[in-house]
Formats: C-alpha cells, structure tokens, sequence
C-alpha cells in the first residue's frame, strides 16, 4: 500500500489494523500526525523499505511522528534512515532519527 506524497493530514485511520496480511505500507511525505497501533508489517518481501512514515528528525512537525513498528523514517528533509540499530548507534546509544537532532 503505497500512500507516500499524497498531501494526507490528521491520524491514520483505525482500520488499518485490520489489514493483516499487508507487506509494504508507505505513509512518508503526508501531514500524518497520529498512528494507530500498526502490527509489523511483513518485511519478507521489501526488507527495509517494508514500513516507512515521516517519524525521522528533524522533523515537520513540532514532535516526530512515533511508529514503533517503522522499518524506516523519512525526515522533512525526505531523508530516510532505516530503524535499526547499528554499531555506531549501539555505542553512542542513539538511533538514526536522534542522529539528525545531534
């Protein structure tokens, strides 16, 4: 489900919880400001790129967006990072997102 880049403002909808099967779910580049609790999506197909939203910093918003099921966080400069943890993240205890604020 691809929704990037589609000018969507407020929250996800709810219902989105009920799509148990989906395996890519695209949201980056949207006004979204609220979301739902999003199940993992099924990144066997798409790896990283499975889950993406606007939850990178800096971010548009006065607060990024939380996800905590994002494979990957776009910020307002539309650069994405994926959301895992990497060595040099581990050793300074931060992640992609936190990075940008630094």
């Amino acid at each position: 489900l691809r929704l990037s880049y589609n000018a969507f403002t407020g929250t996800v909808p709810e219902g989105l919880v009920n799509l148990t099967k989906l395996q890519l779910l695209h949201l980056q580049s949207n006004r979204i400001t609220g979301m739902p609790h999003v199940p993992q999506v099924d990144g066997s197909t798409y790896n990283k790129s499975t889950f993406v939203t606007d939850c990178g910093v800096p971010s548009a918003f006065d607060e990024a967006l939380e996800c905590e099921h994002c494979t990957m966080c776009c910020n307002a400069n539309e650069e994405c990072y994926p959301q895992e943890e990497t060595k040099i993240a581990k050793a300074f205890g931060m992640n992609y997102g936190e990075f940008g604020a630094v």
